[in-house]
């Protein structure tokens, strides 16, 4: 598939937010490391499932930028599309996971200074929702409302039958 102009321009938009997370996520990441390695933090129960969940948003960073990277080297395709948007999905999926798992963590911690890590994670993952919005108004507008709908129903449907 061919890029128009203003497609380009749209792809170009969604990278450089994309970049502006990327700095959000790696952040989030060093604290959430920081965090699992304190010995007034490293037991408390779900840690493991945080820190996974947290890997998982990460991953779906990574993903999506893999794919508009891909894009805007002539590789962009259906598939492409569908992949995409699986990996916003999967980073807007795990986001939510890991502020549960977070929350059942930080409710066992009473170390002081372990709470004041505790709000700076907080803070950033508030951050990283903030962008995880940001980077599917950019999804929104180069891929278009219904596309987008579209994708995800397929995405759903996909899941289903695997499920099954």
């Amino acid at each position: 598939m061919e890029l128009s102009n203003k497609q380009r321009n749209a792809l170009l938009d969604w990278w450089n937010t994309m970049e502006t997370a990327k700095h959000v996520i790696r952040r989030l990441m060093s604290l959430i490391t920081e965090f699992r390695v304190r010995p007034e933090t490293s037991h408390a129960d779900g840690m493991i499932l945080f820190y996974r969940a947290a890997s998982e948003v990460s991953y779906g960073y990574a993903g999506v930028r893999g794919c508009i990277r891909r894009a805007l080297s002539n590789g962009y395709s259906e598939a492409l599309q569908m992949n995409m948007t699986m990996c916003h999905s999967f980073a807007e999926k795990y986001s939510v996971d890991t502020k549960v798992l977070f929350e059942r963590v930080a409710a066992q911690i009473t170390d002081p200074s372990s709470m004041i890590l505790i709000q700076r994670i907080r803070n950033t993952l508030r951050e990283n929702d903030f962008m995880l919005n940001q980077i599917k108004l950019k999804a929104l507008i180069f891929l278009g409302g219904d596309n987008w709908d579209t994708l995800h129903n397929k995405m759903k449907k996909n899941n289903q039958i695997k499920r099954n």
